[in-house]
């Protein structure tokens, strides 16, 4: 019995979880996003997203949340664009609504470049 039980924790939903992804950027970067229909996607962010532009407003929905952008598919396949505007930098993402349960948590961080590396 002890054995059945340990199959079914490893077997769980908690044991196929997926983990967070981290995206270097700069301003040159567009960056593929999964949103899973029934699911939602964050964007996290290292300071508070200022302004978003989403190239369609009917096929995504986002959420503000402190230094997350919350993503949902409105649609199952669907395609768009995003712009995350911060205090001094852009980000672009290009966003792919699509059957299962896509990207969950990407933490976004600026690409720094050689000349801005700290020695």
């Amino acid at each position: 019995m002890n054995f059945l039980l340990m199959l079914g924790l490893i077997l769980s939903p908690v044991g196929l979880s997926k983990s967070a992804k981290t995206y270097l950027m700069d301003e040159k970067t567009m960056a593929l996003v999964r949103v899973g229909t029934g699911h939602s996607t964050v964007l996290s962010f290292p300071s508070k997203p200022q302004k978003v532009v989403l190239g369609n407003k009917g096929l995504f929905g986002v959420e503000y949340i402190e230094n997350d952008l919350a993503i949902t598919s409105l649609k199952g396949s669907s395609r768009s664009n995003l712009f995350v505007y911060l205090e001094k930098e852009r980000f672009g993402f290009d966003l792919v609504g699509e059957a299962g349960s896509g990207d969950e948590i990407i933490f976004v961080k600026r690409k720094v470049g050689p000349h801005e590396a700290k020695h």
